[in-house]
């Protein structure tokens, strides 16, 4: 039988009706989306270097965070004719509850897992763990290691909570049997916008989550910083700081530490560390070089190399630290290529920092970058601020990434929604199903990849950092992207048969916001069971359609 064409997106991106076609379309599109999301992140990072932290980071950027995901779900349900729109619909709620299931699953759990410490005393301890996952210590790696947050993580769980009773405002009919109530979407949509209006103006007038998000920034600059200059070092020497298997060369490293070791003392004192910090922000293009970020830089450095606190770095240390760091950057790198392990070639390791030859260029200046040091110790003027991003640059930078990153998303969301249903109808599995397992990760990538890895510090401001940034894109998900939803469940007349997809959701959310909202410290098993809450999400929704006949 000769299969029917399918009718390209915009009359020109590729389609395809076949199950192979429509799965290489899907990771095709899904790269691209990837890309656009980054975007949109990088943009929002320098936007809150010269900004205020409250105005931008309380409403400017959880709204642009959410773009990607709010592409997908109003896309599905605009194009064709009403009843090929209550079709397609199926990926609008498949993203929006597989995004929030996510966040509530892989993101916390993989977060308390790699984050955890040594519990002492009901609070987790910063950077100790003695308990590893040996079978003698099982038992006690469960119970007696964990997280601690503070008390206003705990807080914006609360706000993730309560946004989810939006979702009462189309259930409610539907369970009364009146499935298509076009007065209760569009109530819906107007509670779900006033709640959008408060949360961001709770964000803007307590920012304090995006003074964290500052501080967590300023801290991977300083880590990326280190990394490049290492690699500046290392190729003027001739030589690469990493081998093709990702580990720091010990020749390469060996003259990052003799260039600061200025005794000769075989460790690094906190004034010649001073001297280092001060090369790394002089040497980077766009460093914000003000005494408060240095001296946060200095302290970011100790804090991380330091491994004992006695003041002073040893060249272990140092090794150890610029390992670490290289890893979780690598980590996130092939995260945002879509690149795994066994795809890497052998020139990645070097690619993550610095090209060859931008290696070389930048090894000519490092003297100078040093000299400068030396003039700023001296009391001399600081000649190479000249050489940072002005605000004005480091605006239109921003904006061309928010731009570049809103065209992608907006430009694709569409071909993305077609080629999952046409895969849907190709293998016969439902579109929710399919929506939600993929287009989340097409959007969320590179977020949760940096939430793990942020969580990885073993302190208890990082986790807390990531469990906020985790309620918020709930929250986000409960108001922005819900009440968009219902817009367009309004505006095309559609039905609201999403009782599975919103009890499921819901569920989610009030299982893990219960465990949020219990306490400041959640032990590792706790992490096991929000992890297992993904499968277990997916079960339910379809126990509850086909088992109970729901659907």
């Amino acid at each position: 039988l000769k299969m029917a064409a399918c009718e390209e997106t915009y009359g020109f991106f590729p389609c395809s009706n076949s199950l192979g076609g429509s799965m290489v379309l899907i990771a095709m599109y899904g790269n691209v989306l990837l890309i656009g999301a980054n975007l949109i992140s990088d943009g929002s990072e320098l936007l809150l270097e010269i900004m205020d932290p409250g105005l931008i980071g309380g409403l400017v950027l959880p709204i642009l965070g959410a773009l990607p995901d709010a592409a997908m779900i109003v896309v599905s349900g605009l194009g064709g004719s009403p009843a090929e729109a209550q079709e397609q619909v199926a990926v609008g709620i498949g993203t929006l509850a597989g995004s929030t299931v996510m966040l509530l699953s892989i993101a916390w759990g993989g977060s308390l897992i790699v984050g955890r410490c040594d519990l002492e005393n009901g609070r987790a301890k910063d950077k100790k763990l003695t308990r590893g996952w040996n079978e003698s210590s099982v038992t006690a790696s469960l119970t007696q290691t964990g997280v601690t947050t503070d008390k206003a993580t705990r807080f914006n769980a609360y706000i993730m909570v309560a946004t989810a009773l939006l979702y009462l405002f189309p259930q409610i009919p539907s369970f009364l049997g009146h499935e298509h109530d076009p007065e209760a979407a569009l109530l819906g949509a107007v509670a779900c916008f006033v709640s959008l209006a408060a949360y961001c103006a709770y964000q803007v007038l307590a920012p304090e989550l995006q003074k964290r998000k500052i501080a967590a920034a300023r801290q991977l600059f300083v880590r990326k910083s280190a990394l490049k200059m290492a690699s500046t070092i290392a190729a003027s020497a001739g030589s690469v700081l990493v081998d093709e298997a990702g580990v720091i060369r010990d020749v390469a490293l060996q003259a990052l530490f003799e260039k600061f070791d200025e005794d000769k003392s075989g460790t690094i004192d906190m004034h010649e560390l001073r001297k280092m910090a001060k090369v790394f922000l002089v040497s980077s293009p766009g460093a914000a070089q003000t005494p408060e970020h240095l001296q946060h830089s200095i302290e970011h450095l100790s804090q991380e190399m330091d491994a004992n606190g006695d003041g002073h770095i040893t060249y272990d240390e140092m090794k150890s630290g610029l390992q670490r760091w290289f890893n979780d950057i690598r980590t996130e790198h092939d995260a945002v290529r879509g690149t795994t392990r066994g795809a890497r070639d052998s020139d990645s390791a070097t690619a993550v920092l610095l090209d060859q030859e931008q290696q070389l260029i930048a090894a000519a200046g490092f003297e100078d970058a040093l000299d400068d040091a030396d003039d700023e110790d001296d009391g001399g003027d600081d000649e190479s601020e000249k050489e940072a991003m002005t605000p004005s640059q480091i605006k239109m930078a921003a904006a061309t990434k928010l731009l570049f990153g809103a065209l992608v998303v907006a430009l694709f969301a569409d071909p993305m929604v077609d080629a999952v249903a046409s895969f849907s109808t190709a293998s016969q599995i439902p579109a929710f199903f399919v929506a939600f397992v993929v287009t989340p990760f097409a959007s969320n990538a590179s977020e949760l990849v940096s939430s793990i890895n942020f969580a990885k510090g073993k302190r208890i401001k990082s986790i807390s950092l990531t469990y906020c940034q985790v309620y918020g894109a709930v929250a986000m998900n409960n108001t922005m992207c819900l009440g968009l939803f219902l817009m367009v469940v309004y505006y095309r007349g559609l039905s609201w048969n999403f009782s599975s997809e919103v009890t499921t959701t819901m569920a989610s959310i009030f299982f893990l916001g219960l465990i949020a909202c219990s306490g400041e410290t959640f032990a590792l098993y706790w992490g096991l069971v929000s992890v297992a809450l993904y499968p277990l999400a997916i079960a339910l929704v379809a126990y509850l359609d086909y088992g109970l006949g729901w659907k």
